[in-house]
């Protein structure tokens, strides 16, 4: 772990998550997925709290737009600069999560354009050549592996573990620092 170190990682937290009437929402896979990314930025923010610098918030902000992004897994900043953002969505084959993944996607990196995008899918939609990977291939360099400062999707019909799911998230806040800690930002 990076070395500038202070007394804690502020933490904010905003609504976000499974909505009401959402076919996620009365899906016990992804209220667990929800929940564990909610958990693990939590956690995180904890165990990262020495990092100098380092700043979880629960919304990403209009800045230009009619509603704000709440991502599940948090938005990260580092010295006041959008570093990471870590997403769940489940995709069927119909429905909307796509369409949200974009617009998200997009007012993140209207702040900046070198955000690390993470997005842990699940549902029967999420498997090669499935809905998610046909609808966000052109917004992805790959799949199951990390992409710095591009988007990033893990797709597993079935879901994840919370040690995968924090593990990754934790690599990627300490690439980022590290990248930001080595460039004049």
């Amino acid at each position: 772990m990076p070395d500038d170190r202070d007394e804690h990682v502020p933490l904010t937290l905003g609504r976000g998550g499974l909505r009401q009437g959402h076919t996620g929402a009365s899906d016990e896979g992804s209220k667990r997925l929800d929940t564990d990314l909610k958990d693990i930025a939590k956690e995180l923010a904890a165990e990262l709290r020495y990092v100098k610098g380092l700043e979880m918030k629960a919304v990403v902000p209009k800045e230009g737009t009619i509603t704000p992004c709440v991502p599940d897994g948090g938005a990260w900043y580092f010295r006041g600069t959008l570093v990471a953002v870590f997403e769940a969505k489940k995709q069927q084959n119909a429905g909307n999560a796509i369409e949200r993944w974009y617009k998200n996607m997009y007012r993140c990196r209207v702040l900046n354009p070198d955000v690390s995008y993470v997005t842990f899918c699940r549902g029967e939609g999420a498997r090669p050549a499935g809905a998610m990977q046909v609808a966000l291939d052109v917004a992805h360099d790959g799949w199951n592996q990390y992409y710095p400062g591009r988007n990033s999707c893990w797709m597993e019909p079935a879901g994840f573990t919370k040690e995968f799911l924090k593990e990754t998230i934790r690599a990627t806040i300490v690439e980022r620092v590290g990248h930001y800690q080595g460039t004049s930002r």
